[in-house]
This record gives C-alpha cells, structure tokens and sequence, in this order.
C-alpha cells in the first residue's frame, strides 16, 4: 500500500506570500519526516505573455506533468482503482497534439528537474508521507476545482490555503520583484478572486484563509501544518460514478460564470452611473438611470444562466474560456445598456 500522500493548493494574488509561506511548510513538514514537493507554477511555465492564450495551455501541461507525477509515485495504489487511471496515455496523446512536443516537454524537463532538486523520488518504494505544495495564483475556483478533482481521482488528500492581502500592498510588494506582474493584469486578478466558499462548494470545506498583510503568525502557520495533517489522514474516494461527478462538474463551471458575469455587469453599473453623475445629470436622472440598468442587469443574467447552463449540457467536455466569455458578456452588455444611458441622459 502506498504511503499517505496529499494535494496542497496555495492560492492569492501574486506577491501575497505564497512563496515564502510554501518553503516554511516544507521545512516544518520536513521537521515532521514528510516529504514534500514544491510545485512553482512560475518556475515550470516560460516567461509570461499575459496577452496570450499560450499561458493557458502550459496550465493544462503542468496539470498533466502533476497526474504523470502521482500515477508513477502512487502506482501500486493506482492498480487497483478503476479504469480512470487508465485514461492518462490517452490525455498524454490529446496534450500533445494540441501542444507541440517541445513546449510540453519542456515543461515536463522542468518539473523533474524540480523534483530532483528537492530529492523527491516518484517511486512507492517510501514510507513517509507524501505532500504536495501547488504555488499559484488560482484565482478561479475551477483552477483549484481541478485539482480537488485530481486528488480525488488518486485517492490521495486534498486542502488549500488561501492569502487574503489588500491590493495595494500586492501591488507594493509585486513592483519590488525582478519580473513584476504587470499592473493591470494583478487589478484584473483581483476583480475576477474567487476566494474558497464552503458553503457554496462543499469540495472547498478542507480550506484555511490566512491574512498575509503582514508577517504570518506562527499559530496561524501551525493551523495548516494541522490542515495538511488532517489532508494526508482523510484521502479522497475515488469517484466511481462518473455521471454524478460530470454533473458536479457542470454546476461548478456555470456557477463559475454566472458569478463573474455579474461582477462584469455590476461594475459597468457603476461606471455608467459614475458616467452620468460626472455628465452633470440631474440627481433624479441617476436614480432612473441606475434602477433602469439593474433591470437590465438581472434580466440579461437570467437569459445568460440559461445559455450556459444549455452549453455546458450540450458540451460538457468542451472547456469554458473564461476571460474570452467575459469579454464577450462585457461587449453584450454594454451593447443593450446604450440605448437606456442615453435616453436618461437625454431626459436628465
């Protein structure tokens, strides 16, 4: 039987401290004779171009390095799940005839290259436990969803840690770095955060937020080496009805887009009405203005949740482009707010 092992996502803006929070649990966890592996997102995937949508498929790369890794360490346990562990050869192929071998090797060279540089090896020869530490953004639910799923699909732990930090201290500490994150693209991080929400997902329950504005507390620390514990004696089931999960799968995903639609559409609310306030309209005109476009606004969202609660029927395996979605729900809407601010403008 392998030894416990367990996934450990570490989430918030960049220049939180997931970094620096990561190498003082691996030293902690060390200390209690478990083996770790770091996973830098920023370290495995190439010099970022924001504007492009290459970053997304070195995401799904990483993902796949992350399954190899777990398929070769847990390999006697994997014998004897079902036939999901088997579809690995067959994600491999689709990887890399949607990604050319050389960026996907290239990713792949650079996880066991940090693998060997932390001593972990991917066999089950071992007896200590095993943990896991994903240093990323995971600004979306779904980025952390995924590996919530692939925990399970292992049987091994699963919990997550999220940094709250006030924008304007990330933004502080990122400009300090010496490949900052450009500004508009951590402002856009943090409009589209989604924090851990156990009540609304019930997978998120394993979760600890810790405010990182300043230097973590020891106790606070202390709380998720007892989180990561807790992770390694509780693995996950494995899921042995796929249409359940698939379904899971789809609620999350429209929940996801419903939710980030409506932030989109709350702030062009508000910009519109800013619009019109510094346009010099009468106070009762904003008032309309404001009233007219929160009906709008609850009506184009009921007709977007039937949208794409219809696509993600009719596709479940398609993948949802968030940023494109959103960019498209932004244009639509800003498309059948015209009229009404410029008929209230007009009255005011």
């Amino acid at each position: 039987m392998s030894p416990a092992a367990a996934l450990c996502v570490l989430s918030g803006l960049p220049a939180a401290g997931k970094s620096r929070l990561a190498r003082e649990l691996r030293g902690r966890a060390r200390a209690l004779g478990w083996r770790t592996l770091l996973v830098t997102y920023d370290d495995l995937i190439p010099a970022r171009d924001w504007l492009q949508s290459e970053w997304k498929q070195h995401r799904k790369t990483v993902l796949m390095c992350l399954e190899r890794f777990l398929h070769q360490t847990l390999s006697d346990q994997t014998h004897t799940l079902s036939d999901q562990t088997h579809t690995l050869s067959d994600q491999t192929h689709t990887l890399y005839q949607t990604h050319t071998l050389s960026e996907a090797d290239g990713v792949w060279m650079r996880f066991e290259q940090m693998r060997q540089q932390q001593s972990v090896s991917h066999t089950h020869t071992h007896s200590q436990p095993l943990v896991v530490l994903l240093d990323d953004n995971f600004y979306y639910q779904s980025m952390r969803h995924q590996i919530q799923q692939l925990a399970r699909k292992y049987g091994v732990g699963f919990c997550q840690v999220f940094l709250q930090c006030p924008l304007h201290v990330c933004l502080q500490r990122n400009r300090r770095r010496s490949q900052p994150v450009p500004d508009d693209v951590l402002l856009q991080m943090c409009e589209r955060l989604e924090p851990p929400n156990e009540i609304r997902n019930p997978w998120e329950q394993q979760s600890l937020t810790l405010d990182s504005t300043d230097s973590i507390a020891d106790g606070h620390v202390q709380k998720l080496m007892d989180l990561l514990a807790s992770a390694l004696e509780n693995p996950l089931n494995p899921v042995q009805d796929e249409s359940q999960q698939k379904e899971a799968d789809r609620r999350i995903c429209a929940s996801s887009v419903l939710h980030q639609a409506d932030q989109t559409c709350r702030r062009l609310v508000s910009q519109a009405v800013a619009s019109a306030r510094e346009g010099q309209a009468s106070p009762d005109a904003q008032k309309a203005l404001a009233k007219a476009l929160i009906e709008l606004k609850t009506a184009f969202l009921q007709e977007l949740k039937k949208d794409v609660l219809h696509r993600v029927s009719v596709f479940p395996e398609e993948p949802v482009d968030m940023e494109k979605l959103l960019m498209a729900v932004s244009a639509a809407f800003q498309r059948r707010s015209h009229e009404i601010v410029c008929k209230h403008m007009t009255d005011g």
